[in-house]
């Protein structure tokens, strides 16, 4: 893993979904190593940008991909 890879949430936690983040989305690390095991993963919002979350989150709950697949993305409303 490394800075700015595109990355999916794999694994519900209690401390992510206190940030408001859950399984199935999608982050853009933002630290250049991890700390004790975790990568800072900044979360936004599909279509708008808008800033979810910026948290650390352990490198086992999260995927790389190359670009979110075309299944993955939410309905627009």
């Amino acid at each position: 893993m490394k800075y700015l890879d595109l990355v999916e949430l794999i694994k519900d936690k209690p401390e992510y979904e206190k940030a408001g983040v859950k399984k199935g989305m999608f982050g853009a690390v933002m630290s250049e190593e991890s700390i004790n095991g975790k990568w800072q993963v900044v979360f936004s919002e599909f279509y708008t940008g808008i800033d979810i979350a910026d948290i650390p989150v352990r490198e086992e709950d999260l995927q790389i991909h190359e670009f979110v697949p075309t299944d993955k993305y939410p309905p627009k409303n």
